[in-house]
């Protein structure tokens, strides 16, 4: 049985949260990052209780694992506590970067001048058309990544569908499938 919910969105940082501990149970709360963990104690009532928790994070989401122990059988469960303005700051700010890369090479491919420009304490200065469409797509990477998330969608890709599959065959073997 889940006490805490799966995904815990957090409307202040720090975020207080009321929890109803079930009776004779012992709650265990554990922070993955940190190795912290909180304990809510109920095993002596005969009755559920109410417990307020505080949670506080200077990251976007923090994973937690739970384990409840009553009458000494242990359940556990994982919950996650999301800060939707970290992801926001964190998407605004590779938004800026994106159009500083974006800027530059647009200055490259209209004049090709000697410019210098700083992003993210990192100074481009002549860099490579080649090199900064990498440094590009690395931003529009995690840009997507993070809307995906934003949006509650897989930030994997493993989920979406193929668009199109190569298959090589070997011209001397005329029936049988090469790599795929």
């Amino acid at each position: 049985m889940a006490i805490l919910p799966e995904k815990i969105y957090m409307v202040s940082n720090p975020y207080d949260y009321l929890v109803t501990i079930p009776a004779k149970t012992l709650f265990v709360i554990s922070y993955v990052s940190t190795g912290n963990s909180i304990t809510l104690d109920n095993k002596d009532n005969d009755s559920e209780q109410s417990f307020t928790i505080t949670f506080g994070t200077n990251v976007a989401s923090e994973k937690l694992f739970c384990t409840a122990i009553t009458n000494g059988i242990a359940s556990t469960s994982q919950c996650e506590v999301i800060d939707p303005t970290r992801h926001t700051e964190e998407y605004a700010r590779i938004r800026k970067m994106i159009e500083e890369v974006e800027a530059v090479i647009e200055a490259k491919i209209q004049g090709g001048a000697n410019y210098s420009i700083t992003i993210n304490n990192k100074s481009l200065v002549s860099e490579s058309l080649a090199n900064l469409e990498t440094i590009r797509s690395r931003y529009i990477e995690r840009a997507n990544s993070l809307w995906a998330k934003m949006n509650g969608q897989s930030t994997s890709g493993s989920s979406k569908p193929f668009k199109s599959m190569t298959v090589f065959r070997d011209p001397n073997y005329q029936n049988r499938w090469g790599t795929r």
